[in-house]
């Protein structure tokens, strides 16, 4: 059996007898998991009403916008900005960073998602709350200690009552957790910004749910504990102790003290030592057991050390087609060091509408879909996030995300001039 999360700190874990059928996957040239069938798009009503959504183009006319190739002479603003000289450079030593990818996106500022959720939530506290408004489903795979997942489920949800602050001291306490700064600061950096409410009460926490799901034993525990704690667990925030891949079974994973980051699955194939059991699950598998059937996804982060790509081939049958807003890094360890980049940004855009971005700091953000450079199949350390063109709830992000490159590309050719 597949995990079964609960609302109550935890998950119940069993084994599933047997693991997926794998094909050859002949798209990407790699072993994956085959498509069953055609997917047809997931059209959700948006939460916005009609007034904020009447100047948004057509279905058609939004997806051609959305895949139209770089010219020419916007390939080289791109190519100046993120220059291929460090990266071809050290290409034979990905993990010292050097290369304009890493220095441009490794701490990514996705200012477009947090104005479209400050706009949505501003939206219903001015209007009396409406019974079809699409409810928050996020899932985090590799939550470590939980800061950015906390930050989205205040994101998502609209309230405060999912707090950073709260949530750091649960974990220095009740989760027993050194925690430190984190790679890029999540400790420290200013929580998601919430509307001033017109209205005596928040927006409901009863069906906004985030998954957070982990796999380093001891800090499962302590999100665990700390999500019991202050009672986040009763209010959607779900703890799930597992590892994503491709297909189900079971792998060995590190078991550090909490809250330890950059350890996961192939550190085990170097240092065997302090590695145990950890059940392992698919996409797919996780969403069927913890999802309703056609309920939109409107975040997915993935963040495994190397195996992002792993997780998402686990995910192409029934969960991918319904991922609004996608994030997970590229690198130079585990799986990626014999996939290509090239080959999911070519998959999530034919099969899935997905259109790829590099994201920056100060609204700076570089469509990868439609724009590709010979560099970006160069290993190193970088975050990529990308939005689905075909579900509606997403467009306005997409339209955001798509105007900022246009933006950042025509004032650097102005500028050159």
């Amino acid at each position: 059996m597949p995990p079964h999360a609960t609302n109550e700190g935890g998950v119940f874990l069993k084994l599933k007898n047997g693991g997926q059928k794998i094909k050859l996957f002949a798209y990407l040239g790699i072993a994956g998991l085959a498509f069953s069938n055609v997917y047809e798009s997931v059209s959700l009503p948006s939460p916005l009403d009609q007034d904020l959504k009447k100047d948004t183009p057509s279905q058609e006319e939004f997806t051609q916008a959305s895949t139209a190739k770089c010219t020419a002479k916007q390939l080289q603003t791109v190519q100046k900005q993120l220059p291929a000289d460090d990266c071809k450079a050290y290409s034979e030593r990905p993990y010292t960073q050097n290369c304009s990818l890493t220095y441009a996106t490794k701490c990514p500022q996705s200012t477009w998602i947090e104005e479209y959720y400050k706009k949505l939530h501003s939206h219903r506290l001015s209007e009396v709350p409406k019974n079809d408004m699409n409810p928050f489903v996020g899932i985090f795979i590799g939550c470590n200690k939980g800061m950015d997942a906390i930050d989205a489920m205040r994101m998502g949800s609209g309230s405060s009552f999912f707090d950073k602050h709260k949530w750091k001291e649960a974990m220095t306490t009740v989760g027993q957790t050194k925690v430190g700064d984190g790679v890029c600061n999540q400790v420290n950096s200013p929580q998601f910004q919430l509307p001033i409410p017109t209205t005596t009460q928040e927006p409901s926490l009863s069906k906004a749910q985030l998954h957070c799901i982990e796999a380093s034993p001891k800090t499962y525990l302590a999100l665990s504990k700390s999500s019991s704690s202050l009672e986040y667990s009763k209010n959607g925030f779900i703890t799930t102790h597992a590892a994503m891949s491709k297909e189900d079974g079971t792998t060995r994973f590190p078991n550090p003290e909490a809250g330890v980051e950059n350890n996961g699955m192939a550190n085990c194939k170097r240092n065997p030592s302090n590695c145990v059991e950890v059940s392992t699950y698919s996409l797919d598998t996780y969403v069927k057991e913890n999802l309703p059937q056609n309920v939109s996804i409107n975040l997915l982060s993935i963040d495994v050390e190397g195996f992002d790509m792993d997780v998402l081939l686990g995910g192409v049958d029934n969960t991918l087609h319904r991922v609004q807003y996608l994030e997970f890094e590229y690198n130079w360890m585990g799986s990626w060091s014999e996939q290509k980049l090239s080959n999911l940004i070519q998959l999530l855009d034919k099969e899935f509408s997905f259109t790829c971005y590099w994201p920056g700091f100060n609204n700076s953000i570089w469509r990868i879909t439609g724009c590709w450079l010979d560099h970006y199949e160069l290993r190193y350390w970088s975050n990529v996030v990308c939005v689905s063109r075909k579900i509606a709830e997403a467009r306005e992000i997409s339209e955001s995300m798509e105007k900022l490159f246009s933006g950042l590309i025509a004032n650097a050719e102005s500028t050159s001039a």
